[in-house]
């Protein structure tokens, strides 16, 4: 299994030595690092990063080393940058909490990047790699289900897929477009809580089904959608 990191961490490496300097880390989050272990040509060239300090310190700490700040996200924690043409995201680790009419999270600021990786929706999106040294950071065994082939919750799957419903056809996606298989008690934790679906709203929703149907073999995924009672919600 692959998994240099290199090219990226170069690219990032300016704001790696400024924030580790003045005492924060920063890492590489999401789609990137199952995708670079995975071997798999990444879409994009954006990256999302994810850090110990606020988003009142990234302020200060990208000034002077980026080309360019977005601040439209402060708010939930995250600051965009563009950085040798690529846009980049660096989110302050959070702690989520949901409420039962909501999908849409109360978030506070965490400085403890295993909980920030536990509030993720699968095991294979909850890693991080330091910028700095490289170092892969899996508390929930992201890796090993990578190289298993398995799709599994950071948390029980009924505590993830109750504080966020579209979970359930993320994992329809992924069993679609990486030929995960689901382990046992997920596909029965989303049919337990296919109502929740019902908080989801339908822009959010179509946008996942149509992600899901430009997939070149999305029938699996469909198959999931169907097995766990979901269609129609």
């Amino acid at each position: 299994m692959n998994g240099s990191f290199d090219e990226q961490r170069r690219v990032v490496a300016p704001l790696s030595d400024r924030f580790d300097r003045a005492g924060h880390r920063l890492y590489l989050v999401g789609g990137i690092v199952r995708d670079e272990l995975l071997g798999r040509q990444v879409d994009t060239p954006d990256l999302d990063l994810t850090t110990d300090a606020t988003p009142a310190q990234m302020k200060v700490l990208v000034d002077g080393v980026v080309d360019a700040v977005w601040l439209q996200g402060e708010r939930f924690g995250t600051i965009g940058v563009r950085l040798e043409g690529r846009t980049i995201e660096i989110t302050t680790h959070r702690a989520e909490a949901y409420t039962s009419d909501s999908r849409k999270p109360d978030v506070s600021y965490s400085m403890n990047l295993a909980e920030d990786l536990s509030r993720r929706d699968f095991t294979v999106n909850a890693m991080a790699v330091d910028v700095a040294d490289g170092v892969l950071h899996d508390p929930h065994g992201g890796r090993s289900d990578l190289e298993a082939g398995l799709l599994r919750t950071p948390l029980d799957p009924e505590i993830s897929f109750a504080d966020d419903p579209l979970r359930m056809m993320r994992a329809a996606r992924f069993v679609a477009g990486y030929g995960f298989t689901p382990v046992p008690g997920l596909v029965d934790a989303a049919t337990n809580l296919a109502d929740r679906m019902e908080i989801v709203s339908a822009e959010r929703k179509c946008v996942e089904l149509f992600r899901l149907l430009s997939l070149l073999d999305p029938g699996p995924g469909l198959a999931l959608l169907t097995d766990a009672g979901l269609v129609g919600h």
